[in-house]
């Protein structure tokens, strides 16, 4: 039986590529999904005999001495695109049915294709968010810093969709050793009119009210109590899971060869932060800083950070803690 001579003279073939090697009989197209269909469906009209083997894009037909394989049209490079972009184009030239071998950032699909088991499928897509930028501002109160506008899928960068574009994934993704996972207002508290404001986000963080006065002005200051720092931690710990979102998988691309790919359910991260203590904290000094911190070592989800909350401003006019910003540093 000569495949190619047989399937050459369906009008569903048109538009696709043969490549043949020993054994072996290639045929690539935009809709290598769509068209492995067809000709499954032709062949069952036709009452010719197959089976698929181990890889479900590849075929054994009986009588032929190929195996029939299916594989879309090659990838295009990407380019100077960012992570972000290129991480799109390898999901979706894997769901057109391209090998990760033929992907840019084959170490992060490996990864990502084991732990969603992302099928090859060319219905399905990735797609970008965009940059929504959404505020996410937090309430807080004596023991509890809450995160609003928190559902699922607001810290997404990129939305994997099924059939009927139901939504499967959302992505966070970062290529970096270093980033940033919140940024948030918080002056208003730091710099309330009523003490007990001002005493209460003090010893919430753990920071002492004086030093604070010091470091940025007297109306800043603040009658604190020392710190509980096992309560402090708790509470950090739940901040950072605020912070990293529900529902979300987390796609970190440290370097070439160092991945992590983690697909949390609810807010399910596991954090488990360490070794805070005074030390832990740094106050705004005249010619050293111009903002306080709170640094310490923390394992989430399996992976251990440097966690570093930032009390500052962001322009070089900004006076006193305005933002919150958390920064992780993979170890």
């Amino acid at each position: 039986m000569l495949l190619k001579t047989i399937l050459q003279s369906q009008s569903f073939i048109r538009g696709s590529l043969f490549e043949e090697t020993k054994g072996k009989l290639l045929i690539r197209s935009k809709d290598r999904t769509q068209l492995q269909q067809d000709v499954e469906k032709y062949f069952t009209k036709q009452k010719i005999r197959f089976t698929q083997r181990k890889k479900p894009t590849e075929l054994d037909v009986t009588g032929s001495e190929q195996i029939l394989i299916f594989k879309p049209l090659k990838a295009k490079g990407t380019g100077g695109l960012k992570f972000e972009d290129q991480l799109v184009g390898d999901i979706n030239n894997w769901f057109a049915g391209n090998d990760v071998s033929d992907l840019k950032h084959k170490d992060t699909m490996e990864l990502l294709v084991k732990k969603l088991r992302l099928k090859q499928d060319s219905r399905f897509i990735a797609e970008k968010v965009g940059a929504a930028n959404v505020k996410r501002p937090p309430t807080i109160t004596a023991t509890k810093l809450t995160v609003t506008n928190n559902d699922r899928g607001k810290v997404a960068d990129v939305n994997i969709l099924g059939l009927n574009n139901k939504i499967l994934h959302h992505l966070s993704l970062k290529f970096s050793q270093s980033f940033y996972i919140y940024n948030a207002t918080v002056i208003d508290y730091f710099k309330h009119s009523n003490p007990a404001v001002r005493k209460m986000i003090n010893e919430f963080f753990g920071f002492d009210g004086m030093r604070m006065a010091q470091a940025f002005g007297k109306e800043y200051a603040a009658n604190t109590k020392k710190p509980n720092y096992a309560a402090v931690t708790r509470r950090l710990e739940d901040v950072i899971k605020q912070a990293l979102g529900p529902d979300i998988v987390l796609v970190t691309k440290v370097k070439d060869g160092l991945n992590f790919v983690d697909d949390v359910k609810g807010m399910g991260h596991k954090i488990s932060a360490r070794g805070l203590n005074a030390n832990s904290y740094g106050y705004a000094e005249k010619g050293v800083r111009k903002y306080n911190f709170i640094k310490f070592d923390a394992n989430i989800n399996g992976h251990l950070y440097e966690v570093n909350f930032q009390f500052r401003g962001t322009t070089a006019t900004d006076v006193g803690p305005r933002y919150l910003r958390i920064n992780l540093k993979v170890k």
